[in-house]
């Protein structure tokens, strides 16, 4: 190959190398910038790592789940309709559900006042141990027991693949948003995890809700 044949090949590689930069530039406006595409108006859509949004249009029903708590009580999730519910999967067994369990009862105490619910859901436990659990965190709500999953199954596609999971249910009995893993990764204060679940509520719920 001559040199000026080489040339003319070295000269377009550093070209195309030079384009592509620019382009990249381009779209991620120079400032490492995400590429993803922002979420459309019905788009479902995430508001934190972990935090999932599902717009009205696209809301599923959850089936009826009714069963024991843990204190031996009936408890039919069909009793929470009209108010958002706040359905939290935990266990006793699991780290990440005792960080975010004081978040999850401030939340519950500064939200009772405006008609939003919180169940919980102990999930593959030992009752003794979630009732010391409960006792230890003194939650005051109530907590279905579910040992061999059976309920969480009804859930279907809806259902959390792990604990700690939070489903938010809007009034209407859908699931609005959904928070995979701890609030806020279990990390912060009580205050700042219930500060952004009492947020999710709102926008689940509308302008009555949590505010």
């Amino acid at each position: 190959m001559s040199r000026r044949l080489l040339a003319l090949v070295a000269g377009g590689v550093v070209l195309v190398a030079v384009v592509a930069v620019v382009a990249l530039t381009s779209l991620g406006g120079g400032r490492g910038k995400s590429l993803a595409p922002e979420a459309a108006a019905g788009q479902v859509h995430a508001v934190q790592p972990n935090v999932i949004l599902i717009p009205e249009s696209r809301r599923k029903p959850i089936p009826a789940i009714a069963g024991e708590t843990l204190d031996g009580s009936s408890l039919d999730l069909g009793s929470a309709r009209g108010s958002v519910l706040v359905l939290n999967f935990w266990g006793s067994w699991c780290g990440p559900c005792r960080s975010e369990q004081p978040g999850l009862q401030l939340a519950a105490t500064q939200l009772a006042g405006k008609g939003v619910r919180f169940v919980g859901v102990d999930v593959r436990d030992q009752r003794a141990a979630a009732l010391a659990y409960e006792r230890e965190f003194k939650t005051f709500y109530p907590s279905l027991y579910d040992p061999s999953a059976a309920l969480t199954a009804r859930l279907r596609d809806q259902a959390p693949s792990f604990q700690p999971a939070t489903l938010v249910i809007d009034e209407q009995g859908r699931v609005g948003a959904t928070i995979t893993g701890a609030v806020n990764g279990g990390r912060g204060s009580a205050s700042l995890q219930a500060g952004l679940l009492a947020d999710v509520v709102a926008q689940v719920g509308g302008a009555g809700a949590g505010k």
